[in-house]
């Protein structure tokens, strides 16, 4: 019985703790002293340009030297040309097209349109890639980082101490 206990009460403590250490807070970037510490992950970022980096859960950004290094998600604007006849155009409410379905029955996500004729139309094609990035703090206006939380940790380490001695006196009376 005490085994069973034991292990429910270590499953209990690892998932309060684990979950009361982190906190993901955002950050605005001004001066040097605004950076995140070295090595620090960072979830996203948010470029002067008005750009947004979200980095992979797998491979997050870290923070190296003077810049943010990582995996991320990241929208890749293209110019193409497609060659008709098109089986299939949808459009937007506004009346753009939004996609094209090429004679090879290839599906094009068209941004905007550049020139457009009956067999052939060039357009601006944006899709995602998971690509290796590097951003220097000069880029940077606002930093989404893992900060752990020292307050929360020790209460929940604390809650999970006295929920462990009151087990353990619960075992100890209920044996006697």
């Amino acid at each position: 019985m005490f085994g069973r206990t034991s292990v429910l009460f270590t499953i209990a403590a690892f998932a309060v703790s684990s979950t009361a250490c982190t906190m993901w807070p955002t950050r605005e970037i001004r001066t040097e002293a605004d950076y995140p510490s070295q090595d620090r992950q960072v979830a996203s970022v948010v470029k002067t340009d008005g750009e947004v980096v979200v980095f992979t859960a797998s491979d997050p950004g870290r923070v190296r030297g003077d810049g943010i290094q990582g995996t991320a998600r990241i929208l890749v604007k293209s110019k193409a040309e497609i060659r008709g006849p098109f089986a299939l155009i949808k459009r937007r409410a506004d009346g753009t097209i939004s996609e094209v379905t090429d004679a090879k029955g290839q599906v094009h996500y068209v941004r905007s349109v550049v020139s457009e004729a009956p067999d052939a139309m060039v357009v601006l094609e944006s899709s995602s890639e998971v690509r290796t990035v590097s951003i220097p703090f000069a880029d940077v206006r606002l930093v989404k980082y893992r900060k752990t939380n020292v307050v929360l940790t020790l209460m929940a380490l604390a809650a999970g101490g006295a929920v462990g001695l009151m087990a353990l006196a619960i075992y100890s009376f209920s044996r006697e």
